[in-house]
């Protein structure tokens, strides 16, 4: 995210007359193909930020038109844009008819990014893009942002963001994120991705408050919170709340990664169909 402001500062102009864009780096599929259909411009916006977060800029590539591609003169210059991100978030998006196929979002962003092994930063932006409609698709098209604010958490704060982080993806869906959250050794226990991904099929959300770092030392750390997941299956609905106690260390080149957590279910009860 060193370099999100090539996607929420102006187009460079010089370069959209110019420069060719790169071929769609993923399976050669048409860009129409490569997500979903019948978005509006808000959902498209989210869906762009939601691949960026779970590692798949190649899927939020194909959302930018042509000329924004060109901005960026190649993929490799986009990804390598990310290459830190953990998280990248808007929320509160308002949109503004320019024309029938013109549309202009307004939202903030919320970015994440690793600083160094034991450090997040994080970033406020208050931002705008234009979006076009092409071939019934809406598109990233431009863009403009300026920072709110800028924080970089210490090392003990960084381990909490992580453990919030990983369940966040969890709620999301964005599993791939919350895979690299992991240490091998915890990967190990759940098999494969594949096994992991099948384990929160059902999940709703899955929510992490209250939580305390109960154990440090400068590599490790142990991290009590309270976790509520909520999922959902053809029969019922059920929301459980769990006592948990994670333990995290840093990994050289990855950062804090959670080595293993422990819940003990402390009630459960099923709530009619949402």
């Amino acid at each position: 995210m060193k370099k999100i402001l090539l996607l929420v500062l102006t187009m460079v102009l010089a370069f959209t007359c110019c420069l060719p864009a790169s071929a769609n780096p993923y399976g050669g599929l048409p860009p129409s193909n490569t997500f979903p259909p019948g978005m509006s411009p808000a959902a498209t916006l989210e869906y762009f930020h939601h691949k960026i977060t779970d590692g798949e800029p190649g899927l939020a590539w194909d959302i930018l038109t042509e000329d924004y591609k060109n901005a960026f003169r190649s993929y490799e210059n986009f990804a390598q844009g990310y290459r830190t991100t953990i998280s990248s978030r808007p929320s509160n998006i308002r949109q503004l008819q320019r024309d029938a196929d013109t549309m202009e979002v307004f939202y903030l962003l919320k970015a994440e990014d690793r600083e160094n092994d034991r450090q997040i930063v994080v970033q406020t932006f208050e931002c705008s893009t234009i979006m076009k409609r092409i071939n019934g698709s809406w598109r990233l098209d431009s863009g403009t942002g300026k920072r709110l604010s800028r924080e970089v958490l210490g090392s003990r704060e960084t381990a909490r963001a992580v453990l919030m982080d990983y369940h966040e993806c969890i709620t999301n869906k964005e599993m791939r994120r919350a895979w690299s959250f992991l240490g091998d050794s915890y990967k190990n226990a759940f098999g494969d991705f594949g096994t992991f991904c099948n384990g929160f099929t059902t999940t709703v959300s899955s929510v992490i408050t209250d939580a305390v770092n109960v154990a440090d030392g400068p590599d490790m750390t142990a991290i009590e919170y309270t976790l509520t997941a909520k999922d959902s299956t053809p029969e019922t609905n059920i929301v459980q709340v769990f006592k948990g106690i994670a333990n995290l260390q840093v990994v050289p080149g990855r950062g804090w990664v959670i080595t293993s957590a422990e819940n003990k279910l402390e009630s459960r009860y099923f709530p009619p169909k949402w």
